[in-house]
């Protein structure tokens, strides 16, 4: 009868850590499924970022080939001035 005191007790025992583990997994699942969440949600934010990216990149080339011609028309103008007022 001794030993199946103790046996029960030890059993008990087993089942209350076994009980914890439980809800301890069950924590770690949940904050692994938040963790995802934010995660899927910054990488749709990065893909939106790297298309804003994209497109103000090309928008700065053309700036810049508005640029060199603006300053090349000056050059033509120059040749034009040396020409016509000769």
């Amino acid at each position: 009868m001794e030993n199946e005191g103790k046996i029960a007790e030890l059993l008990a025992e087993a089942l209350k850590r076994l009980d914890r583990l439980i809800d301890q997994h069950d924590e770690t699942n949940a904050t692994l499924q938040s963790v995802e969440k934010r995660t899927e949600k910054v990488e749709n934010q990065l893909i939106k970022l790297n298309a804003q990216t994209t497109e103000n990149t090309r928008a700065i080339f053309k700036i810049v080939d508005k640029i060199d011609q603006i300053t090349e028309l000056d050059k033509r103008v120059k040749e034009l001035e040396k020409v016509v007022f000769k």
